[in-house]
Order: C-alpha cells, then sequence, then structure tokens
C-alpha cells in the first residue's frame, strides 16, 4: 500500500469514526433527560465500540505517535471487524427501538451513526480489498511522471512524441529555420503567413500543436488564439506563442487567454524540442486520458445493463400475486438503479399454516442480489439446515447459523418471518432487525409487529424469539423494507416512519376491497418528487378474509 493510500486510508476512517463518537455523544445527552434506559444503554455500548476501534486504528496507524509507512493488512481487519459488527448490529436494534417508542427525533442521529460504520465498512473492503489482489504495485510513491504507475508513461512514450505541427509566421525566414529544426526532429510541418490562413487550414486539417506568432499583419497572434479558444472544436489543441524579447510583456496575456507556452523568436533547438516533447506528452495523457473514460463509460453501460438484467431475474422469482378465499396477496417490487438486495415470497407450508417473509440485504449490486436470491431459495425449497420452517424463531436462527457476515463477503440482511395458521388464525412472527410488519384491522389502529433482535450474520449463537397476535377477519398484513419510508422529500426532509405508517393506515381503510400497496407507491413517490429513489422500494399486502 503507497503511503498516499494510506495517508488517505487513515484519514477517511479517523472522519468515519468521529461521526460515530460525536453522534453517540449528542445521542447520550439528549437521553440522559429520557427514561428510556434501553436506549441510553445501546448507545453508550456504540460508544464504548468506537472507543475500542480508535485504539484499533492508533495502534495499527501509528507507532510513538508517527505515522507508520505500512499497514498488516490481515491484522488490521481482525481486530476491526468485531467492534465494528457490533456497532452496526447494536444501531441496527436502535433504529427499530426509535420506531417501537416513537422516539423519532432520534432516529436521524442513530442513522448516521449507521451510516457511518457502513461507511467504513465498505472504506476498508475497496481500499484492502484492492492493494491485496494487486500487491505487484510498487510500495514507493513515484508520482504521475515517474513511470512505474500503471497506463502509458513516458518513458514508453518517448517514440511516440512525434507530431503534426502548423507554423504561423509572416516572416519566411522564421518559418524556413522553424521547419528544418523541427522536420530534423521528426515532426510533420505545415507552414503559412498569416492568421487568416491559419484559421482556414485548421479547419481543414488536423493538428496536435500550433506555433503562433504574435506580432504579424492583419489578424494577429492575439486574435487568432481568442478565435481558436472560442472554437469548441479547436480550444483544446496546444499553442505555443513565438515572441520576439520586447514583447515579452504581451506574452503574459497570451498565456492568461489560454497559450500552452511561449518560446522567444532566438530560440535554441533543445528548448524548442523540450517545450514540443513536454506538450506531446500532455497530449499522449489527454489522448489515453479519454481512452480511460470511454473505456469507463462503456464499462457504466454494461454494468447498467447487467443490474436491469439482474433486476429482472430477481422480480421473475418473486412469486405472483393471488386471490384465494381465505386471502389475496399482492405487492409493488421497484428495484432502486444500483439494484439493492431485497426479496420477499409467500406460500403454503401446509393446508392450514401459511408463511411469509421479506429480506433486505446490506448494501447495493448485483452480490446482494445474489445472497437475496441464494436465501429465498434455501426458504422456498425448504432446504435450510436445522431450521423447522412453522417456527420463524428456528428459522432465524438457522439462517443466522449458515449466513454468517464473514463468510458473505461482510454482507448481513434483515428478515421478518410469519406463519399464519388460518384455523386459529394466529399469526406467529420473528423479526432480524427488519422494519415491524403492520397489521390493519377494520375500524382499528394499526399494529407494529416488531421485535429488537439483531440482524442475520453477526452473532453465530443469538438466540431470536417469537411473538404472536391474532388476526381478525378482513385485516390486511403489509411487509415493506426501509427503501419504502427512508426516502427525502421534495421539501428536503426526511420521510418518518411514523408519517409512513399513518399513509399506509389511511390508505388501507380507504382501500376496502382492492388492493393498497400501487396507491401507496403513487403517494411516496409524488412526496419523494422523482422517479426512481436510492433503494429498493419493496411492498407486500397479505388480505385476510
Amino acid at each position: 500500500m503507497t503511503s498516499d493510500s494510506l495517508k488517505y486510508l487513515r484519514h477517511e476512517l479517523r472522519g468515519y469514526l468521529n461521526h460515530i463518537l460525536g453522534y453517540s455523544e449528542i445521542l447520550i445527552d439528549d437521553l440522559k433527560e429520557s427514561a428510556s434506559s434501553a436506549l441510553l444503554a445501546d448507545i453508550e455500548k456504540i460508544r464504548e465500540e468506537a472507543l475500542n476501534l480508535q485504539t484499533v486504528f492508533q495502534r495499527s496507524f501509528y507507532r510513538d505517535s508517527r505515522p507508520r509507512d505500512q499497514l498488516d493488512t490481515a491484522l488490521f481487519k481482525r481486530n476491526l471487524f468485531g467492534p465494528l459488527y457490533m456497532i452496526i448490529g447494536m444501531a441496527q436494534r436502535l433504529k427499530k427501538l426509535c420506531q417501537e417508542q416513537g422516539t423519532d427525533y432520534l432516529l436521524e442521529d442513530v442513522l448516521k451513526v449507521l451510516d457511518s460504520a457502513r461507511k467504513i465498512l465498505e472504506l476498508i473492503d475497496q481500499e484492502i480489498r484492492t492493494w491485496e489482489a494487486n500487491p505487484r504495485f510498487p510500495q514507493e510513491d513515484t508520482g504521475f511522471m515517474g513511470g512505474t504507475a500503471q497506463g502509458v508513461t513516458p518513458m514508453a512514450l518517448k517514440d511516440q512524441n512525434l507530431g503534426r505541427i502548423l507554423v504561423v509566421d509572416d516572416n519566411e525566414m522564421n518559418r524556413d529555420i522553424l521547419i528544418r529544426h523541427l522536420e530534423r526532429q521528426g515532426h510533420q510541418v505545415v507552414a503559412v503567413e498569416n492568421g487568416s490562413r491559419c484559421l482556414q487550414v485548421l479547419s481543414e486539417q488536423q493538428f496536435d500543436l500550433v506555433l503562433l506568432d504574435i506580432m504579424m499583419p492583419g489578424l494577429n497572434g492575439y486574435q487568432v488564439l481568442e478565435k481558436l479558444k472560442a472554437d469548441a472544436r479547436l480550444r483544446e489543441l496546444p499553442v505555443i506563442m513565438i515572441s520576439a524579447l520586447d514583447e515579452m510583456d504581451s506574452v503574459a496575456h497570451c498565456i492568461s487567454l489560454g497559450a500552452e507556452d511561449y518560446l522567444p523568436k532566438s530560440f535554441d533547438p533543445i528548448l524548442l524540442k523540450a517545450r514540443i516533447s513536454a506538450i506531446m506528452v500532455k497530449r499522449q495523457y489527454r489522448e489515453q486520458e479519454q481512452k480511460y473514460i470511454q473505456a469507463l463509460m462503456e464499462t457504466q453501460t454494461q454494468l447498467e445493463k447487467e443490474l436491469a438484467e439482474a433486476a429482472e431475474y430477481v422480480r421473475g422469482l418473486l412469486p405472483p400475486p393471488f386471490a384465494k378465499p381465505e386471502l389475496t396477496a399482492q405487492w409493488i417490487f421497484q428495484p432502486s438503479a444500483k439494484l439493492g438486495g431485497d426479496c420477499f415470497d409467500y406460500h403454503w407450508l401446509d393446508e392450514d399454516r401459511f408463511a411469509v417473509y421479506l429480506l433486505d440485504v446490506s448494501g447495493h449490486g448485483i452480490g446482494a442480489a445474489l445472497l437475496s436470491v441464494s436465501v429465498m431459495n434455501v426458504l422456498r425449497a425448504q432446504s435450510l439446515p436445522r431450521a423447522v420452517f412453522h417456527d420463524p424463531s428456528a428459522v432465524l436462527g438457522a439462517l443466522n447459523l449458515n449466513f454468517q457476515m464473514e463468510n458473505q463477503n461482510n454482507m448481513y440482511f434483515t428478515i421478518w418471518y410469519g406463519v399464519w395458521n388460518q384455523k386459529t388464525r394466529q399469526l406467529t412472527y420473528a423479526s432480524a432487525g427488519a422494519p415491524p410488519a403492520i397489521l390493519v384491522s377494520p375500524g382499528s389502529a394499526c399494529t407494529e409487529l416488531a421485535t429488537t433482535d439483531l440482524i442475520i450474520g453477526v452473532e453465530t449463537d443469538y438466540t431470536y424469539e417469537n411473538r404472536e397476535v391474532q388476526v381478525p377477519e378482513g385485516a390486511r398484513l403489509y411487509l415493506f423494507s426501509d427503501g419504502v419510508y427512508e426516502i427525502r422529500k421534495d421539501n428536503g426532509k426526511m420521510l418518518v416512519f411514523r408519517e409512513f405508517v399513518d399513509l399506509l393506515s389511511y390508505q388501507s381503510l380507504d382501500a376496502e376491497k382492492g388492493t393498497t400497496v400501487k396507491a401507496v407507491y403513487d403517494q411516496i413517490q409524488g412526496l419523494a418528487g422523482q422517479d426512481h429513489f436510492e433503494d429498493d422500494f419493496s411492498l407486500l399486502e397479505i388480505a385476510f378474509s
């Protein structure tokens, strides 16, 4: 890892850690006046783990208060991930507690803590994995012109520093001298005697460089330069101004107009070669940069195509909506441009018990989508080891055992899993860090079906608990991911969870026999004032007869 990349990593990590410490301290101060001991204890635990991270950073990046020039990445990751995963898990738990207890005024700071912890995880994954995958890169800083970085270097370009040059000078002898010097150096040269002819030739032919005299009859060098820089097709063409010694004051003006360099008319051939070679090197870098940009754009286009295909693949795996005498199921799934990790399913386990769940994998992209599909497949095929599929807590425990973060590229997921018994009308459910499901009963308030259990993949031996609720006739059950309500409204403010629940309740009671999912989606889209959201939008409705 180069010293620059190590310095960057040190700087960025320190910033995110300071965010976690700062917001946790603010939350502690806010909660000292509150009676919520559970929230305060969790925040204090987050701060404690953040201080542990601070110690890890100090020992990893400094020796005797001086910055280290190397990083033991294996040891660093081993010491870092324990406190970091605990912070993420506790922040997820706090997020649910805030929603459950109606302390939405704390939620924004909790989300900032969670976001900073995730940014640390992403930064470590990006910087260290990149370096570990490419250890052949040099460890010392060489600089852009040093010739040891990737890409085309000046050494590789030394035989390519020849170009097509236009010489513009009203003095025939000056033109001849320049032509001869340049041709001896291997350049192709075209010479013209005035500014008007210069502009005409440039409109017809391509050149790599213009040598332009300042003092000429007709259009002088200033005017030609201004016209070149005003032309979108020619403004990137480098221009070296040629000036007599007594015109040096005006050279500064030319540079301000966009000239690349200048040469006195009593020029030294060695200096001429050096100046032109430097410009040709820049040209090569510009061309290489354009190739990189083009390749990047093509890669981005291909990635967007693959993400769109992956989104359609996920959509194709989702269960079809259905209407049965005992219940109906409707949903809306709108993947984000980045493709998140949302997935859901429902099916009959036997003639009496109906299972339904929704999961959300951390992060975005094909990796998150693949993990969500893998989880859905083992649940759908009932091939999950040690799982009792009519027991939600047992299902979550088996998922937690089989999908630990360290085995899933540091990805974790949340899930709400419920089983409804149509004979007893009892719904048994368990949740791992997921948003609470909402049960809307006819003529009554919404019931939030939530637990405070940890996300899947953090602690191997974590025990999940079941909760139960009776489902009255005509009730509606809603499952959703946090991308449904964690949106920024067009007025710049965040939509809070309570607003979403009120919206859902209103639409459900107003819908009577019809589905509400499309109406809810349209209303939230209107609040956001945009066609797409930053995260997947997944909303599932089960209407009971």
